[in-house]
């Protein structure tokens, strides 16, 4: 797309967005720079700046689009009612596990390349939060949880989750293997709290 095409401002960050991710991918995310995001996308390097404030800025936009993706993905597949605790637990993981298939190693490099920082550290608290709050709704059919105890459940099949799907995406197994075991480990592990 020309640089003088005028877009919206959710356009123009959609498309440094998409050269952003595509530069982490090509070289990794030492390349990232904001300079680099204007080049790819064919724009200026204030209007770069603009839209993310900093590297740091851009990192955490591009870990938030790639979070998103997954959370909405889940939400996607559950929309249509699964109507049993296993069915559920069956599109959590499959979705799960597909969306780290899907973006690879990014995911993890992004989140390493932002380790020590303070906004990274939040952004992530509260996108975890978010999932954690989804997945509870879509369970409450099923299982009687309070939302503490949920919550601690959720994050443990989260760091289940996080592990397989590195697996997975590594190649180091299938994702079908993957999937499969995350949602038997959910189901098993939920079953003691099943509703009526």
């Amino acid at each position: 797309m020309a640089a003088s095409q005028r877009m919206s401002k959710p356009e123009r960050r959609a498309q440094l967005l998409e050269a952003a991710a595509a530069i982490v991918a090509e070289a990794g995310t030492e390349a990232l720079t904001l300079q680099a995001v204007a080049a790819r996308a064919g724009v200026t390097k204030p209007i770069a700046y603009d839209h993310f404030g900093s590297r740091e800025g851009a990192l955490i936009a591009l870990y938030r689009r790639l979070d998103e993706d997954q959370m909405a993905a889940a939400r996607d597949v559950l929309a249509n009612g699964p109507d049993t605790l296993e069915a559920v637990c069956e599109v959590i993981a499959a979705s799960y596990i597909r969306c780290c298939v899907q973006v690879g190693p990014a995911y993890a490099a992004i989140a390493a390349a932002l380790e020590g920082s303070d906004a990274m550290q939040a952004a992530k608290a509260e996108l975890r939060e978010a999932y954690v709050s989804g997945i509870h709704q879509a369970l409450r059919s099923f299982v009687s949880l309070p939302p503490k105890k949920a919550r601690l459940v959720i994050l443990g099949f989260l760091g289940a989750a996080d592990a397989l799907g590195a697996e997975a995406a590594a190649q180091r197994t299938t994702p079908k293997q993957a999937a499969d075991l995350l949602g038997r480990l959910m189901c098993d592990g939920l079953s003691a709290w099943r509703a009526g």
